[in-house]
């Protein structure tokens, strides 16, 4: 697992919980200092009960070939922070890349990206993979829909797990370690993967935004912005989640989403020829 932050943390605790032998590679030697002390750098409901729990299947370190040494798979848990113009710096994840260059493992059998990235990210980094010597490993797309305090629970007990691969058998791997999650898995190409994280989080950040809207014209008229909300929210075709009107959104990841969604839609790059 390449990242210990919020995602690779809560990821390699949960998949050891699922009895899958995790290493947890991070850069920061603090960060992983913390975690051979039993110390948990992030806050989040159960996740410090589950890495004592499962201390026996974990491990820590920021040597890339250790974490690599004994690997089937290898997960890029990076973040992917906003650049200037909008769209996805994708520094940490070439990092990565760079860094299984001559790690020698003849176990490793696939990459896996959990990280949340542009569409055709795949295409790319399958294309650094080769020349980086690893054309013998296979790639595939696993996005995560984490909900920031229900973490443990949502990975253990997901609405869905999205897996986007080329070759059959990536997805055969990574769809195996997930024996154990108690929610349906389904499978699609990369770039679908890919689409799914950043339509789902659009969604969502459009959801917050319209009852927003819809708050400013009842506030104009004398209606009720939580009485309309609920009563809409009770439809299923809508669902009551993220009608809650406020300030707007925020955290790390719709914001950056948004933007990163909104540079791809440029015309320039969805026009066809």
């Amino acid at each position: 697992m390449f990242g210990a932050g919020y995602i690779g943390l809560v990821t390699g605790a949960c998949l050891a919980e699922l009895g899958r032998q995790v290493v947890l590679r991070d850069i920061t030697p603090e960060k992983i200092r913390m975690l051979h002390a039993g110390e948990v750098p992030i806050f989040e409901p159960g996740l410090g009960d589950l890495l004592a729990a499962n201390k026996e299947r974990l491990s820590f370190t920021i040597d890339a070939a250790e974490a690599v040494r004994d690997a089937d798979v290898v997960y890029v848990c990076v973040d992917t922070p906003p650049t200037a113009s909008g769209d996805a710096d994708l520094s940490r994840v070439w990092a990565v890349v760079d860094s299984l260059k001559g790690v020698s493992s003849e176990r490793l059998a696939v990459l896996v990206m959990k990280s949340t990235v542009p569409v055709g990210t795949g295409d790319r980094v399958r294309a650094a993979m080769d020349e980086a010597g690893l054309a013998n490993v296979g790639y595939a797309a696993n996005p995560e829909f984490t909900a920031e305090g229900k973490a443990v629970h949502t990975f253990l007990h997901p609405d869905r797990v999205v897996i986007g691969a080329a070759e059959a058998e990536a997805a055969r791997l990574v769809t195996a370690l997930h024996e154990g999650v108690d929610g349906p898995v389904e499978v699609m190409e990369v770039a679908d993967a890919e689409m799914v994280k950043l339509a789902s989080n659009a969604l969502l950040a459009t959801k917050i935004s319209f009852i927003n809207e819809i708050a400013t014209v009842c506030e104009a008229t004398g209606a009720d912005v939580e009485a309309v909300a609920k009563a809409v929210g009770m439809d299923h075709r809508l669902g009551p989640h993220f009608l809650k009107a406020g300030l707007g959104y925020g955290g790390s990841c719709f914001p950056k989403d948004s933007r990163a969604l909104r540079v791809m839609a440029r015309p320039e790059l969805t026009r066809r020829s």
